[in-house]
């Protein structure tokens, strides 16, 4: 079975305790190992509260959250944020931190980083995602059609490498959750073990910086799931 079937498809529905570490009054829906786990690895680095909820775990989620998907944040007002992008705004806006730059040309470099994450780099692994667990294909089609597919993954790999010929992180020494999400993303190679994905030598270690840091770790730690390095 593919790793991240377990992740994205087959979440145990018996597992109902899974609000650990802190009973705060923000809760994230989450999927482990989904994009939802980079709001979880900010959430860590915020310092802020939390309670997690396996998305699989709620009956009426749709109702609540229309489109079905994950990350959703609810607020300690009882309002629901979706959107990863939105969840992680927010939050930066709402609490100190130095990952948000003031000055705003610094910021638009921040806002363009985290866009590439979330709207380019995102849906190119969900193209590969529907073609590999949702579209009935011939073998031969499908193996062709993700090998393309992942060909362009790999291109974005490419722009990401080059930005870090003589960075640390995406922008600069300092992580940001521009990071968070290319690394969790990164992860999901997992899932097609038979289709070949390039990553260059400075993602690599930029992949391995990442993944060492306490927040990230302590995130996939809070989700009881593995960071899957595929390098």
């Amino acid at each position: 079975m593919p790793p991240l079937v377990d992740y994205f498809i087959l979440l145990s529905q018996t597992d109902r305790a899974f609000a650990l570490n802190g009973t705060g009054s923000n809760t994230l829906y989450t999927l482990p190992g989904s994009c939802s786990t980079g709001i979880a690895v900010l959430l860590e680095k915020l310092g802020v509260p939390y309670q997690l909820i396996k998305r699989n775990n709620v009956a009426d989620y749709q109702s609540m959250v229309p489109t079905n998907q994950v990350p959703a944040l609810k607020r300690e007002d009882g309002q629901i944020i979706t959107e990863g992008a939105a969840i992680a705004l927010y939050l930066l806006e709402k609490h100190a931190n130095t990952m948000l730059p003031v000055d705003v040309e610094q910021r638009s470099k921040f806002y363009q980083w985290l866009n590439f994450d979330y709207s380019t780099l995102h849906p190119a692994y969900g193209r590969m995602f529907a073609i590999a667990y949702k579209i009935k294909l011939s073998d031969e089609v499908k193996a062709e059609t993700l090998q393309q597919l992942a060909d362009a993954v790999s291109s974005l790999w490419a722009i990401l490498d080059k930005r870090l010929e003589i960075r640390k992180f995406i922008l600069g020494d300092q992580p940001t959750h521009a990071d968070y999400m290319a690394a969790v993303y990164s992860s999901w190679n997992a899932g097609f073990a038979n289709t070949k994905i390039e990553m260059g030598t400075n993602v690599k270690r930029f992949i391995a910086d990442v993944a060492s840091l306490p927040e990230f770790k302590a995130a996939y730690e809070k989700e009881q799931v593995e960071f899957k390095k595929t390098f």
